[in-house]
Protein backbone atom coordinates (compact mmCIF):
# COMPACT_ATOMS: atom_id res chain seq x y z
CA UNK A 1 0.00 0.00 0.00
CA UNK A 2 1.61 3.45 -0.65
CA UNK A 3 1.16 6.35 1.59
CA UNK A 4 1.92 8.75 -1.28
CA UNK A 5 -0.98 10.92 -2.64
CA UNK A 6 -2.14 14.02 -4.49
CA UNK A 7 -3.18 17.21 -2.88
CA UNK A 8 -6.48 17.04 -4.38
CA UNK A 9 -6.60 12.80 -3.02
CA UNK A 10 -5.48 14.23 0.44
CA UNK A 11 -8.34 17.06 0.63
CA UNK A 12 -10.95 14.97 -0.82
CA UNK A 13 -10.06 12.54 2.50
CA UNK A 14 -10.33 15.80 4.43
CA UNK A 15 -13.81 16.25 3.01
CA UNK A 16 -14.83 12.55 3.52
CA UNK A 17 -14.23 11.73 6.60
CA UNK A 18 -16.57 15.29 7.80
CA UNK A 19 -18.54 14.19 5.59
CA UNK A 20 -19.59 18.00 3.95
CA UNK A 21 -16.86 19.60 1.61
CA UNK A 22 -18.56 22.90 3.09
CA UNK A 23 -17.29 21.90 6.79
CA UNK A 24 -13.88 20.82 5.72
CA UNK A 25 -13.11 24.00 3.70
CA UNK A 26 -14.27 25.85 6.58
CA UNK A 27 -12.03 24.05 9.02
CA UNK A 28 -9.41 24.54 6.75
CA UNK A 29 -9.67 27.93 6.61
CA UNK A 30 -10.54 28.74 9.96
CA UNK A 31 -7.95 26.17 11.68
CA UNK A 32 -4.87 26.94 9.69
CA UNK A 33 -4.60 30.95 11.15
CA UNK A 34 -6.54 30.60 14.32
CA UNK A 35 -6.14 33.69 15.96
CA UNK A 36 -8.04 36.14 14.19
CA UNK A 37 -11.86 36.22 14.08
CA UNK A 38 -13.53 35.88 10.12
CA UNK A 39 -16.64 37.11 8.94
CA UNK A 40 -19.02 35.06 6.65
CA UNK A 41 -18.28 36.91 3.31
CA UNK A 42 -14.54 35.77 4.11
CA UNK A 43 -15.21 33.17 4.91
CA UNK A 44 -17.23 32.33 1.47
CA UNK A 45 -14.10 33.93 -0.36
CA UNK A 46 -11.51 31.93 1.15
CA UNK A 47 -13.57 28.34 0.81
CA UNK A 48 -15.14 29.05 -2.49
CA UNK A 49 -18.43 27.58 -1.18
CA UNK A 50 -22.10 29.74 -1.38
CA UNK A 51 -22.82 31.96 1.70
CA UNK A 52 -25.83 29.58 2.63
CA UNK A 53 -23.32 26.73 2.62
CA UNK A 54 -21.07 28.55 4.98
CA UNK A 55 -23.71 29.75 7.27
CA UNK A 56 -24.87 26.26 7.84
CA UNK A 57 -21.33 24.93 8.68
CA UNK A 58 -20.21 27.35 10.87
CA UNK A 59 -23.53 27.32 12.63
CA UNK A 60 -23.06 24.12 13.06
CA UNK A 61 -19.16 24.11 14.55
CA UNK A 62 -20.04 26.89 16.91
CA UNK A 63 -23.07 24.51 18.52
CA UNK A 64 -19.96 21.88 18.75
CA UNK A 65 -18.48 24.61 20.85
CA UNK A 66 -15.26 24.32 18.26
CA UNK A 67 -15.83 28.38 17.26
CA UNK A 68 -16.85 31.20 19.44
CA UNK A 69 -19.67 34.08 17.49
CA UNK A 70 -19.85 37.36 18.35
CA UNK A 71 -22.73 40.20 16.30
CA UNK A 72 -21.31 43.23 15.45
CA UNK A 73 -23.99 45.07 13.96
CA UNK A 74 -24.95 43.53 11.13
CA UNK A 75 -21.74 41.22 10.88
CA UNK A 76 -21.77 38.01 12.37
CA UNK A 77 -17.64 37.02 13.53
CA UNK A 78 -16.18 33.58 14.22
CA UNK A 79 -13.21 32.59 15.89
CA UNK A 80 -11.75 29.75 16.66
CA UNK A 81 -12.22 28.54 19.85
CA UNK A 82 -8.51 26.93 20.30
CA UNK A 83 -9.53 25.39 24.24
CA UNK A 84 -11.66 22.88 22.89
CA UNK A 85 -10.62 19.50 23.61
CA UNK A 86 -10.85 18.37 19.95
CA UNK A 87 -8.51 21.81 18.25
CA UNK A 88 -5.09 20.25 18.75
CA UNK A 89 -5.93 17.05 16.62
CA UNK A 90 -8.50 18.29 14.21
CA UNK A 91 -5.63 21.48 13.45
CA UNK A 92 -3.04 18.27 12.50
CA UNK A 93 -5.60 16.56 10.50
CA UNK A 94 -6.15 19.85 8.60
CA UNK A 95 -2.51 20.26 8.22
CA UNK A 96 -1.78 16.77 7.85
CA UNK A 97 -3.88 17.21 4.50
CA UNK A 98 -3.00 21.02 3.21
CA UNK A 99 -0.55 21.70 0.42
CA UNK A 100 2.56 22.97 0.97
CA UNK A 101 2.04 26.20 1.11
CA UNK A 102 -1.12 26.18 3.37
CA UNK A 103 1.04 24.49 5.98
CA UNK A 104 4.12 26.52 5.52
CA UNK A 105 0.63 29.55 6.21
CA UNK A 106 -0.27 27.23 9.84
CA UNK A 107 3.34 27.65 11.16
CA UNK A 108 3.62 31.43 10.40
CA UNK A 109 0.24 32.11 11.57
CA UNK A 110 1.54 30.38 14.94
CA UNK A 111 4.52 32.25 14.88
CA UNK A 112 4.30 35.66 16.68
CA UNK A 113 7.11 36.95 15.19
CA UNK A 114 6.08 36.44 11.72
CA UNK A 115 4.13 40.05 10.53
CA UNK A 116 3.76 38.55 6.39
CA UNK A 117 4.09 35.58 4.37
CA UNK A 118 4.45 36.42 0.45
CA UNK A 119 4.45 33.05 -1.49
CA UNK A 120 6.49 33.51 -4.46
CA UNK A 121 5.37 33.27 -8.03
CA UNK A 122 6.87 30.15 -8.76
CA UNK A 123 5.60 29.00 -5.26
CA UNK A 124 8.81 27.74 -4.07
CA UNK A 125 10.31 30.24 -2.44
CA UNK A 126 8.65 32.53 0.50
CA UNK A 127 9.39 35.53 1.93
CA UNK A 128 8.62 36.06 5.55
CA UNK A 129 9.06 39.78 7.29
CA UNK A 130 9.30 39.59 11.17
CA UNK A 131 9.21 41.91 14.04
CA UNK A 132 12.51 42.73 15.40
CA UNK A 133 15.66 40.89 15.02
CA UNK A 134 13.21 38.08 15.73
CA UNK A 135 14.01 34.77 13.80
CA UNK A 136 10.78 32.75 13.12
CA UNK A 137 10.81 28.65 14.02
CA UNK A 138 8.67 27.19 10.69
CA UNK A 139 8.58 24.67 9.34
CA UNK A 140 8.56 25.48 5.60
CA UNK A 141 7.36 22.25 4.35
CA UNK A 142 10.05 22.15 1.60
CA UNK A 143 9.64 26.26 0.41
CA UNK A 144 12.70 28.16 0.58
CA UNK A 145 12.83 31.29 3.58
CA UNK A 146 13.83 34.86 2.75
CA UNK A 147 13.69 35.96 6.04
CA UNK A 148 14.11 39.72 6.93
CA UNK A 149 13.23 41.86 9.63
CA UNK A 150 9.84 44.42 9.46
CA UNK A 151 13.25 47.91 9.31
CA UNK A 152 14.47 46.12 6.50
CA UNK A 153 11.44 44.95 4.45
CA UNK A 154 10.17 48.79 4.64
CA UNK A 155 13.93 49.49 3.30
CA UNK A 156 13.52 47.64 0.18
CA UNK A 157 10.34 48.68 -0.31
CA UNK A 158 11.36 52.40 -0.28
CA UNK A 159 14.09 51.40 -2.56
CA UNK A 160 12.22 50.23 -5.39
CA UNK A 161 14.67 48.94 -7.20
CA UNK A 162 12.97 46.00 -8.81
CA UNK A 163 14.96 43.41 -6.12
CA UNK A 164 13.61 40.77 -5.16
CA UNK A 165 11.15 42.32 -2.61
CA UNK A 166 9.48 43.56 -5.39
CA UNK A 167 9.09 40.56 -7.27
CA UNK A 168 7.34 38.92 -4.24
CA UNK A 169 4.91 41.97 -3.79
CA UNK A 170 4.34 41.87 -7.97
CA UNK A 171 4.31 38.11 -8.65
CA UNK A 172 3.33 36.44 -5.34
CA UNK A 173 0.72 35.85 -3.24
CA UNK A 174 0.14 36.84 0.54
CA UNK A 175 -0.33 33.45 2.77
CA UNK A 176 -1.61 35.53 6.32
CA UNK A 177 -4.40 37.80 4.77
CA UNK A 178 -3.87 39.93 7.89
CA UNK A 179 -4.24 43.17 5.64
CA UNK A 180 -4.90 45.54 9.46
CA UNK A 181 -0.93 45.36 9.93
CA UNK A 182 0.54 48.36 8.84
CA UNK A 183 2.99 46.67 6.72
CA UNK A 184 0.20 46.04 4.22
CA UNK A 185 -0.40 50.06 3.99
CA UNK A 186 3.08 50.73 3.04
CA UNK A 187 2.43 47.81 0.44
CA UNK A 188 -0.36 49.56 -1.01
CA UNK A 189 0.69 52.92 -0.75
CA UNK A 190 4.20 51.83 -2.93
CA UNK A 191 1.67 50.40 -5.63
CA UNK A 192 1.33 46.87 -4.80
CA UNK A 193 -2.17 45.23 -5.21
CA UNK A 194 -0.82 41.46 -3.57
CA UNK A 195 -3.51 39.06 -4.05
CA UNK A 196 -3.94 36.73 -1.51
CA UNK A 197 -3.38 32.74 -1.72
CA UNK A 198 -6.72 31.00 -2.24
CA UNK A 199 -8.46 29.55 0.59
CA UNK A 200 -6.73 32.87 2.86
CA UNK A 201 -9.62 34.66 4.32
Amino acid sequence: MTTNCSEKEQYASLSLLFASSARAAALRALLLDPHPSYYQRQLESATGMPLRAVQREVDRLTRAGLLFKRVEGNRAYYQVNMEHPLFPELRALVLKTAPPAMRLRGAAALDPAVRLCVLSGARDRALVVCRGGRRPVLESAGIILDVMSSDLFLQALAERGGGAVESYLREGSDLLGRRDDVLWRHIEAAGHDVRKEPGVP
